[in-house]
């Protein structure tokens, strides 16, 4: 087993820093600060990241994806967000019904380009999250239900799998994937379980490997996929939330962390971090929906 540094590339400036991905085609990193509602872009320069922007969506935001005609899709309070390669903001329909209390956590894109989201509760925790799946066309379907807190979200180098935290039931658990109908008769597997520190969010390299940020252990672990310890990345923050690769090679861990709760610390929380770890990731999927014109419209339009 290895043990790398990681090193802060930004500011320890994020209150809830989350959901980091890497923009190929605008050449930019892309991360969200939940309770800001802010979606943040930055470039690689040398070992920082260099701020050129953020949007501000007036809401929390849990998760951004990158959408296939070059625009953004969000995962909003209570239901998804789009932003147009133009840069203009549209807010969807919500998706949660009558449960209040709750809003959209983490999410990300699978191999056939819908989007897969999961809630949290913001009071007492409810034992009723839900994984949800979004299509293109608006159809929602649930993936998982009784869930504690249901955040990092991924799938294995060939699709055939997806990976999925509840934070805190501890565990990462596993399910069989593809384009079809999702079979709801196969239970989830649990791949690891009794983590050092709650699992938060996940990537999974090129080589099938596991790394999951360990949220109050200042640390992203990598495993493989049966569950055995491969590797430890250090991180001077407690409240580590998300790794994904970045960079033109993808050979580069970015990871988020937050300030979220600490009344007070002497590291680096609330930066994001780059470590070299000799690993490589996956392009991140794109969402097949139009972000010019989002389902939501175009339901809109039909219906008149």
């Amino acid at each position: 087993m290895t043990t790398f540094a990681s090193l802060p590339a930004t500011p320890a400036m994020f209150e809830l820093a989350e959901g980091v991905i890497f923009d190929a085609a605008a050449d930019v990193v892309r991360w969200v600060d939940i309770w800001k509602g802010e979606v943040l872009a930055g470039r690689l320069s040398g070992d920082r990241i260099e701020d050129i922007g953020a949007i501000r969506l007036g809401q929390t935001v849990g998760a951004v994806a990158l959408a296939s005609d070059g625009g953004l899709l969000l995962a909003a309070a209570r239901g998804l967000a789009t932003v147009s390669p133009t840069g203009d903001v549209s807010i969807g329909p919500d998706l949660l019904g009558d449960r209040r209390n709750v809003r959209l956590n983490d999410g990300a894109v699978d191999p056939h380009g819908r989007f897969v989201v999961g809630t949290l509760a913001l009071g007492d925790e409810t034992g009723t999250e839900v994984l949800l799946r979004i299509a293109p066309d608006g159809t929602v379907e649930t993936l998982r239900d009784g869930l504690r807190l249901s955040n990092g979200v991924a799938f294995s180098p060939d699709g055939a799998t997806i990976y999925h935290v509840d934070t805190l039931a501890n565990t990462v658990s596993e399910h069989s994937y593809g384009e079809g109908v999702f079979d709801h008769e196969e239970p989830w597997a649990v791949v690891l379980e009794d983590l050092p520190h709650h699992p938060d969010g996940l990537t999974v390299s090129a080589d099938g490997s596991l790394w999951i940020a360990q949220w109050g252990g200042g640390c992203v672990r990598r495993h493989a996929p049966t569950g055995e310890l491969l590797d430890i990345v250090t991180v001077d923050a407690s409240q580590v939330s998300c790794p994904a690769f970045v960079g033109a090679d993808l050979d580069i861990l970015a990871i988020t962390t937050a300030q979220e709760g600490l009344a007070s610390w002497s590291d680096q929380s609330g930066a994001v971090f780059l470590a070299d770890v000799e690993a490589a990731g996956l392009p991140a999927p794109a969402w097949l929906g139009d972000t010019t014109t989002p389902y939501w419209h175009q339901q809109k339009e039909a219906s008149r």
